[in-house]
């Protein structure tokens, strides 16, 4: 079925746009192609937007894909929304009880299979780093959710394209670079668009006068369309009349030519215009003429008003309409006016005191978001507007008001994490105060990206999440006397096993589950589920509950466990606990001999063991995709994937007993298949001594084994 194109956020088309056939081939070739991802890359005014807004136009009328979604970073720097919105696009207006990690997941099936469907997201610097620091590289996606999202598309999931624009390259795809992921510089423009673009303006001069333009300025649109403006406005369109740059030094960067084309406007630009477009820079997403008129026009404060003071209305929309007439600002279809991020650097830096002018703003915002009645927000709108409050709120220098924003209007993590899984906009909110007001969220969040050793800087006594990352000799004399317990009954040593294991991301149940002891995994699991006061817990026993169901051949309690746990964990997006649900979902459905459901679901759960290093859990699936693959006669691919989870789990940092047996007796089982029978006697022996060793009731079944090889 062919989709309606949604156009979420219309980009923005170039004023004029010229030349860049070298790139429409490009997109054209990508679109044939197999590429599942392709990038625009250039600096802010480059055409990116333009150039991705012509293919479009031009793609709808030649060759339409079966699904177009396009969406704007710059207007809505919210991957919860963007999941969301692409679901239920592409799935035809189904609806999910899911946020977070779990709209990812939810759309990453929705895409899987061949349709031509085409997703073009605008303005991906928005939530991208700008440098490398401790907590990452130049380029790398902030959004752990866009990041895996990109990855599965470049790896080839599916039919589905993705088509990005940014300033920066993404450095979490590079490694796709020439097989799942294009890159295309957009930079700069060729002499004959430079040319064709400035005489559109109205600039005067043969070939050669404007090429020197080109040389003085460089190719860069922006700056270029920016320039034909200026020397149509202030100079009659006269190249010899404008100012000399300064330029022939050697290495002039771009953005510094850019700035030199800015600075004509704010040298000449009449005081109320100037005074518009600075405060147009205020607004990170864009702001409509009622706002700026009850913000600005109203102001008691010639600070915050500026040469705006005395402007009525009409001024107010003369003076926009100018400025986009001019190319200095962009008016949406919603009516809302932003600013181009490179212009708006320059003009922001013309405040002498932005503080006065965030504050009037947050002012604002907070007359908005007043809310009567008792309880916290759960809409989006009310969320994203007491987010951008507190973006005011910091940026006026009001850090003890933003932060009881956040922590009484918005709930901090209790409510944003625990109960509304919108771990992203957390992350996002606290990461924007110069010391974060919540350790704990800052961890919860982290946890839920699955970077676990991000997350134990917050909270360093939580060793114990490490566990599912194998690091199991390391915590094997660990101080903490339950986090040493459970270590040390993984690797295979007598201990017993707690009652309690709130918080643990290996749960007492699981451990019984190892040594088969299904009554004892209710037990504790249930207990935990009615003790526990966290969301999270509840979930994580409601899977050990559907294992045990699965084991005690009850197929249709585990099911409804399954789906009880799945309403919590799609919703929260926690990545240890998608991993773990994918490993239980393939283990009902290799039980159902439903064999594609087994495939979907343990290529999943491997990407995110490995992505998170979540190596206990990616020993476990490696097992079950042995199964899978002798399930489905492929004994060479089920021999390697038994033999690698056999050697992981040996590893000597790890020394994962259970896994080891588990992977190690399957691993007999196919070499016995095969013909190869001395290899699988040695194999077996190994695992019944190992399985002795650690009191593994199993080693009845690798003792039968051996039996009927003799």
């Amino acid at each position: 079925m062919t989709l309606s194109p949604l156009i979420v956020h219309p980009l923005p088309a170039a004023p004029t746009f010229t030349g860049r056939e070298a790139e429409m081939e490009a997109l054209r070739a990508f679109w044939s192609g197999r590429s599942g991802v392709l990038s625009l890359i250039g600096l802010g005014g480059a055409g990116k937007t333009a150039l991705a807004q012509r293919f479009i136009e031009t793609l709808l009328a030649t060759d339409p894909p079966d699904g177009l979604l396009v969406w704007s970073f710059y207007e809505e720097p919210d991957a919860n929304g963007f999941l969301q919105t692409a679901y239920q696009y592409f799935t035809g207006g189904r609806t999910a009880d899911a946020q977070g990690a779990g709209w990812f997941h939810l759309l990453k099936d929705a895409l899987s299979g061949d349709h031509r469907y085409l997703l073009v997201l605008d303005g991906l610097e928005r939530i991208q780093r700008q440098q490398t620091s401790v907590a990452g590289i130049y380029g790398e996606l902030e959004d752990p959710l866009l990041r895996g999202f990109l990855t599965r598309l470049a790896a080839g999931t599916g039919g589905a394209r993705a088509i990005i624009t940014s300033r920066f390259p993404v450095s979490d795809i590079e490694r796709w670079r020439g097989r799942g992921y294009t890159l295309i510089d957009v930079e700069y423009l060729t002499p004959e668009a430079a040319r064709f673009l400035l005489r559109s303006h109205g600039v005067r001069g043969d070939d050669a006068a404007l090429d020197r333009l080109r040389e003085t300025y460089g190719g860069h649109a922006l700056t270029l369309d920016l320039l034909g403006g200026a020397l149509a406005r202030f100079f009659d369109g006269d190249p010899q009349r404008g100012p000399a740059l300064e330029t022939a030094e050697e290495g002039l960067s771009q953005e510094h030519r850019l700035a030199a084309v800015l600075r004509l406007y704010e040298e000449r630009l009449p005081p109320r215009q100037l005074a518009l477009l600075c405060r147009l820079c205020i607004f990170r997403f864009g702001v409509d003429a009622d706002a700026l008129q009850s913000i600005f026009l109203c102001a008691e404060r010639e600070t915050i008003a500026g040469a705006l003071a005395g402007a009525t209305r009409d001024d107010l929309e003369r003076d926009l309409q100018e400025l986009v007439r001019r190319h200095l600002t962009l008016r949406d279809g919603r009516g809302k006016f932003s600013i181009h991020p490179a212009v708006r650097d320059h003009f922001y830096r013309l405040f002498r005191d932005p503080a006065s002018l965030h504050n009037a703003v947050r002012e604002h915002l907070s007359s908005l978001t007043s809310r009567p009645g008792i309880g916290l927000p759960t809409d989006k709108a009310t969320l994203d507007l007491l987010e951008e409050l507190i973006h005011h709120a910091l940026q006026a220098g009001s850090v003890r008001e933003a932060a009881e924003i956040y922590r009484h209007r918005l709930g901090a993590n209790d409510h944003l994490n625990a109960r509304l899984g919108e771990y992203v906009r957390t992350y996002r909110i606290l990461r924007a105060f110069p010391e974060c007001p919540d350790a704990s969220g800052m961890y919860h969040c982290l946890r839920a990206f699955g970077r676990f050793e991000e997350a134990l800087r917050w909270r360093p006594q939580n060793r114990y999440i490490r566990l599912l990352n194998g690091d199991l000799t390391a915590l094997h004399d660990d101080p903490a006397e339950k986090t040493r317990c459970f270590a040390r009954f993984l690797q295979g040593e007598p201990v017993a096993v707690p009652d309690r294991s709130p918080d643990m991301p290996v749960p007492s149940a699981m451990l019984h589950l190892y040594r088969s002891a299904t009554d004892d995994a209710r037990r504790v699991a249930e207990n935990e589920r009615q003790l526990s006061l966290y969301a999270d817990d509840t979930a994580r026993n409601c899977l050990m509950l559907a294992e045990a169901a699965r084991r005690d051949l009850q197929p249709q309690q585990s099911r409804e466990f399954l789906e009880t746990a799945s309403r919590w964990i799609l919703r929260s997006g926690s990545q240890e606990h998608l991993c773990l649900l994918h490993l239980i979902r393939a283990r009902i459905a290799l039980e159902e001999k439903s064999l594609p459901v087994a495939q979907a679901a343990l290529e999943e759960g491997l990407h995110i063991a490995q992505d998170c290093d979540f190596l206990l859990l990616r020993i476990e699936l490696l097992i079950e995709l042995a199964r899978l693959r002798r399930a489905e006669g492929d004994l060479e691919e089920a021999e390697r994937a038994a033999a690698e989870a056999r050697q992981l789990a040996r590893a000597p940092e790890c020394r994962f007993a259970w896994g080891e047996a588990e992977a190690g007796h399957l691993l007999g089982e196919i070499l016995r298949t095969q013909g190869r029978r001395e290899e699988a006697r040695s194999v077996f022996e190994e695992v019944r001594t190992l399985r002795k060793r650690i009191g593994d009731p199993a080693v009845m079944l690798t003792e039968r084994a051996l039996r009927q090889m003799e």
